[in-house]
């Protein structure tokens, strides 16, 4: 094989880095060499592995071919070689496909595990079929691929907190991540809406605190039907090994000091208020119910956590500490003499206090606490991770404080957002298409060097207060979480919205042999402008759709392949103009008609 190697990469040494439609990988790797000819799965083709280490995910691997294929690779011809190497990275690893055989070369399991991702990329994406496909010509197109992360931390937070989603669905979830080399599961389990895991010491958590008698909407007006549900500790443990075998951690978050009205609800004595009467919530929004900094709270949450401790063996643990009102921290005489005692200035410090003394006690459990950026406001804690999700200002504090950053920005990063130019009653209201999420890189431009040394990775949020089943689940978060999949592996020079739309057909071809039912937008005539510019204005407009003529209407008709051709340069709107717009290839409609009222 080394014999092998060296000829090939003599022989292509002058073709470009490149890694166009021949090879559609997501995310884009280092480095990319091409080379002529291609690698052949068929009934002789043999997996080989090297090390026992390599062992499981081997044998998942050769499940997924078999499933597809047919083929158990277990035959006497041409091989597919794992091989254990010293001197890669943990996430590494180096494919070399010829048309005699295939080396997967790693240091680590992860890094093996993401060689074998590559390779079913390179392979037709009817490998992913549940069931035997026949009539495929199973080939790998030959080249040689190094390849690594840009950043270590590469999320996405699932929230079962609004809406509880079924096991199964979590990790078809986790399954996708994995795809495209994401590594985090950062999984929201409590909210004021309900409290998703099992604690065997405190049963009314999930007797009462899962529970909610409706569900209200925009209008605040309940739509009288109970919901909830919750993971047993079983379900918990089946998840995280599912995530464990794909090289993906899952890290649970516990809401404190606020967005605990569920919990509350089962135990009243964990408020400041304990006389009052509490329901787990119905509407979404931020409430002012918050724990008690007192010895039962604390004694409470320190058992939560030792339960979870055995569950969840992730090093890094989410305690939230965002959105909390202090108006029951000021209400409260107890609050207000533990302030005095205690000599802080303010029920800001409270909060500080509060959510300090649990970060103290998971670090001395062996974890680092990661939480939203409020707990930059305070200073308290030791060595955290923060994660910016009210834009990059609270990074910026960060990491000139020393502090490692974790960059989430809802109008980037929040896939309950906007993906359709045309309003979704049933979502947020940022418009985030596809394009956007794809070229956010994770950094403050203006602190380059400490952003590379403090800015550790990057998540998007599938927040879901709107988002109820997981069809619409998946519709809000995919094909957009494959474009974040990109953006937290791929150097920032690597990455190329040309490039990225190109292999999108494939992408979609692979999610829909997974059963995804994944947003079509992509298809759709983007309206590019200005969108802060008030009118009577006029404003300069671009369309956009990918790989398509665009064609256009100014009188409100449908667009045909014989409406006018926008030439690709931007043209003036003013206010009443009623613009439809549709993509065509070879004279066919793709998408939808695109509709805008200016």
């Amino acid at each position: 094989m080394r014999v092998l190697y060296t000829v090939l990469l003599t022989l292509i040494l002058a073709l470009p880095l490149s890694a166009g439609p021949r090879y559609n990988i997501v995310p884009t790797p280092r480095s990319l060499t091409e080379a002529p000819g291609e690698f052949t799965i068929n009934r002789n083709t043999a997996l080989v592995v090297e090390d026992s280490a390599f062992a499981e995910i081997a044998g998942d691997f050769k499940a997924q071919i078999l499933s597809s294929t047919g083929f158990a690779l277990e035959g006497k011809g041409p091989k597919i070689i794992m091989r254990k190497v010293d001197g890669l990275g943990k996430e590494e690893y180096r494919l070399t496909v010829t048309p005699e055989n295939i080396l997967v070369e790693a240091t680590e399991v992860n890094g093996a595990f993401y060689g074998l991702q590559t390779l079913l990329q390179l392979l037709p994406e009817k490998v992913y079929s549940a069931k035997k496909v026949r009539g495929v010509k199973w080939t790998v197109p030959c080249c040689i691929i190094e390849d690594g992360p840009e950043f270590w931390y590469r999320g996405t937070l699932f929230d079962s907190g609004r809406f509880f989603f079924p096991k199964e669905e979590v990790m078809k979830f986790i399954d996708l991540m994995a795809m495209h080399k994401q590594n985090i599961l950062h999984w929201h389990l409590t909210e004021d809406q309900g409290w998703r895991i099992q604690i065997d010491k405190y049963p009314r958590l999930t007797q009462i605190g899962a529970w909610r008698k409706e569900t209200a909407w925009h209008s605040g007006i309940g739509n009288g039907e109970p919901h909830g549900g919750f993971y047993t500790k079983d379900d918990i443990r089946e998840v995280v090994e599912y995530a464990r075998r794909r090289c993906v951690t899952v890290v649970p978050e516990v809401e404190i000091p606020g967005h605990c009205t569920a919990a509350i609800a089962a135990y009243p004595e964990l408020s400041c208020f304990p006389d009052r009467h509490y329901e787990v919530e119905t509407r979404w929004g931020i409430w002012k119910n918050l724990y008690a900094p007192t010895a039962t709270t604390f004694r409470f949450l320190e058992d939560v956590f030792t339960e979870l401790f055995e569950l969840f063996p992730s090093p890094y643990y989410h305690i939230g500490g965002d959105e909390a009102p202090k108006d029951v921290y000021k209400e409260s005489q107890y609050c207000q003499d533990l302030m005095t005692v205690l000599g802080l200035e303010d029920e800001e410090e409270l909060q500080t206090f509060f959510v300090k003394r649990m970060g103290d006690f998971l670090r001395k459990n062996g974890k680092t606490v990661i939480g939203w950026d409020e707990i930059l406001d305070g200073g308290a804690l030791e060595d955290p991770i923060a994660m910016s999700y009210r834009g990059h200002a609270p990074a910026v504090k960060g990491i000139k404080r020393g502090i490692r950053v974790i960059l989430t920005p809802n109008r980037w990063c929040y896939l309950d957002n906007q993906q359709y130019d045309q309003p979704d009653s049933v979502a947020q209201e940022i418009f985030m298409p596809l394009k956007k999420v794809y070229n956010y890189y994770p950094a403050v431009d203006s602190l380059a060097t400490l952003s590379k040394e403090y800015i550790v990775g990057y998540e998007t949020c599938l927040w879901t207060e709107y988002i109820w089943t997981n069809e619409k689940a998946e519709y809000q978060a995919y094909p957009r979480n494959v474009a974040a999949a990109e953006v937290g592996w791929t150097a920032r020079a690597n990455k190329d919205w040309d490039s990225f739309r190109r292999r999108m057909p494939k992408v979609l071809g692979r999610l829909r042999m997974k059963d995804v039912n994944y947003c079509d937008a992509f298809y759709d005539v983007l309206f590019d402008y200005n969108r802060n510019l008030p009118f009577p204005k006029m404003m300069n407009l671009e369309l956009d759709c990918p790989g398509a003529e665009i064609r256009y209407t100014l009188d409100g008709s449908e667009p045909t392949k014989k409406s006018p051709v926008y030439s690709g340069e931007p043209f003036e709107v003013n206010k009443g103009s009623v613009i439809k717009a549709r993509g065509f290839i070879s004279g066919k409609p793709i998408g939808k008609t695109a509709v805008k009222t200016f």
